[in-house]
């Protein structure tokens, strides 16, 4: 959806000082986050005073019933009615959703063992890093999914991987912006991933978004069954993610 209209609102929004007033407007429930988003950035940048001046009186919120309640300068009200009507005018499809599934796969140095059956999905992708990076022993060390809105952002937290995300999709194709944090203690205790990424990505395609080399460690235990080599020698770590 495009959203150019709201200019006008922003221009009338800096010429008033004007107390604030506030409106509700019925939104249709197809878009109507989508709206609220855009309008509640366009008061947020608008509204900020400058140096020695007080700050425009202005909030948008989608309230439980879908409608929207908007506080502004009188004035503004008017021009935000008329956008609002512009936008419902033009009965634009639902907002698409986008779900994307993460994972974070590590490959341990050696000759490739029995493959991991969590892998399965990512064959292609496995035999493509094998190519290019020799004799690698592939797991998974961890994968998320997520949903959201295109245009919105959204995210998933509160384990060793996560994720922010917002991907803007047009028809088969994705622009996605993310960011990734992966720390997977105790496995990798001085590790510490923080990955920014902006990229394309074809309807159903995945996307190798980054790799980084990585020292495992074991226990006490766990190294008396291997050769010194393998203790110290490093591997690889490699982020995909893939439209599904």
């Amino acid at each position: 959806m495009k959203l150019r209209t709201f200019a006008l609102v922003g221009l009338l929004l800096l010429a008033t000082t004007a107390s604030a007033d506030t409106a509700v407007y019925d939104l249709d429930a197809k878009n109507a986050k989508e709206i609220a988003e855009a309008l509640a950035r366009v008061m947020a940048a608008q509204c900020t005073a400058p140096p020695n001046r007080n700050p425009l009186m202005c909030r948008v919120e989608l309230l439980p019933t879908g409608q929207l309640l908007v506080e502004a300068p009188a004035a503004a009200q008017p021009q935000v009615a008329a956008v609002i009507k512009a936008i419902a005018a033009r009965e634009a499809a639902p907002t698409t959703r986008v779900t994307l599934q993460y994972w974070v796969i590590y490959g341990a140095p050696g000759k490739p063992a029995a493959p991991d059956s969590a892998l399965l999905p990512l064959d292609a992708v496995v035999q493509q890093l094998q190519r290019a990076h020799g004799d690698l022993s592939f797991s998974l060390l961890d994968t998320t999914t997520l949903t959201t809105q295109s245009g919105s952002s959204g995210g998933a937290r509160g384990g060793s991987l996560n994720i922010d995300q917002n991907p803007r999709a047009t028809g088969n194709d994705l622009d996605l912006t993310a960011r990734i944090e992966f720390a997977p203690k105790p496995i990798f205790p001085d590790l510490n991933v923080n990955l920014s990424v902006r990229v394309s990505i074809k309807k159903g395609e995945f996307v190798v978004l980054g790799e980084r080399t990585a020292v495992e460690v074991h226990s006490g235990e766990q190294e008396k069954d291997l050769p010194v080599d393998i203790r110290q020698k490093s591997g690889m770590l490699f982020f995909v993610v893939h439209w599904q």
